[in-house]
């Protein structure tokens, strides 16, 4: 079956059968963007060693320009597709969708624990619901893994050992809360053998590790959630994300009272910021408009607590896109000054609020 993907590089010749992998997905569904990539990373259709994220976003624009793929969805900013769908000329009966997706396997407990042989060569784990001793039985010995997405735990902080610092080709690692222990060396001054060098996706870690050791040892991730619930002193270890030089986008979950005095413990990379039940009064984004290359920024449900919002004028000079979310904000002012070069705002379930900056007009 000629699918007219031939222009691809050889590089990356297997993503000619790209529109087969589509088969995973159920049916007609909308297919995020994210999901996709890195089930080609994990299959194999990318061969190169480096930015396979840049490289996966060109092929399937590729897709698309093609007409093999629809874009569903793009991100606020247009620049970028964030879901599509399968073309129904190229689903058809050439197709044959599972259920579960390919991961359908991964649903059967006794996999793991009668025949690990099989399952020794994954590299791409994601399962929506499962009990947690089951993940002490495979991930220690999943040497190859880069993708571990697990959903629907979220009633305790899953503790790894430091024998997860093996799992050195780990590029996207995501629970709902985690613990990570310091790296096996114990010292960020002596050098270490184990290290996430290739991660590039972290979330969400309990903000109690976020000691220097575990920093240092993640510090290429582009892409880190934090989750609070801890009772912490606020010059804590948030401070030490200043190390993640890398680092493009950050989100913050229950991480009360706890963000760092000065803009200048964040790291100047980053990019989008996302706040969620932080309970930070209105007055502390004037530290965050300090950062110099932020252009998004998601206040989230109870991101800041009180009612008013007074901008400083010196502040956000990059920002492109604001969403406010499910806050009690009710009185807003702001002047075009604030937000030079604003191009989106965004306000979902802001009930209180009285109106928006007549100068934002």
């Amino acid at each position: 079956m000629d699918l007219g993907l031939s222009g691809f590089p050889q590089k990356s010749v297997d993503l000619q059968t790209s529109p087969l992998h589509f088969g995973i997905f159920r049916e007609d569904s909308e297919i995020p963007e994210k999901k996709l990539i890195r089930s080609w990373m994990a299959v194999g259709f990318l061969k190169l060693e480096n930015d396979l994220q840049g490289e996966a976003e060109k092929y399937l624009q590729e897709l698309v320009d093609r007409c093999l793929v629809l874009i569903f969805q793009k991100s606020l900013d247009g620049t970028k597709v964030r879901s599509c769908k399968l073309f129904k000329h190229v689903t058809g009966d050439e197709i044959d969708y599972c259920r579960y997706g390919l991961y359908r396997a991964l649903l059967t407990p006794s996999l793991f624990i009668s025949n690990y042989s099989k399952v020794l060569d994954l590299s791409h784990v994601r399962i929506d619901s499962f009990p947690v001793q089951i993940l002490n039985l495979i991930w220690l010995r999943l040497w190859n893994l880069r993708t571990f997405i697990v959903k629907g735990i979220r009633l305790s902080v899953i503790t790894f050992p430091e024998e997860i610092w093996g799992l050195m080709q780990l590029r996207h690692f995501k629970l709902s809360r985690f613990y990570l222990p310091d790296c096996p060396s114990g010292s960020v001054d002596k050098g270490r053998h184990l290290d996430f060098s290739n991660i590039q996706t972290i979330s969400y870690l309990s903000q109690r590790c976020c000691t220097k050791e575990v920093i240092m040892g993640i510090q290429n991730v582009k892409e880190l959630g934090i989750s609070g619930g801890d009772e912490i002193d606020s010059n804590g270890p948030l401070n030490n994300l200043v190390h993640l030089q890398q680092l493009e986008t950050l989100s913050f979950i229950f991480c009360l009272k706890i963000l760092s005095a000065s803009a200048k413990a964040f790291p100047a990379t980053l990019k989008k910021l996302k706040l969620e039940r932080t309970l930070i009064s209105w007055s502390y984004l004037d530290i965050i408009a300090e950062l110099p290359n932020l252009k998004v920024l998601k206040l989230m449900a109870h991101a800041c607590l009180g009612d008013e919002w007074h901008p400083n004028v010196q502040g956000f000079t990059r920002l492109k896109i604001l969403l406010i979310e499910d806050n009690f904000l009710k009185h807003w002012k702001a002047t075009d000054e604030n937000f030079l070069v604003l191009e989106h705002l965004v306000l979902k379930k802001c009930h209180n609020l009285k109106e928006i900056p007549i100068e934002f007009a």
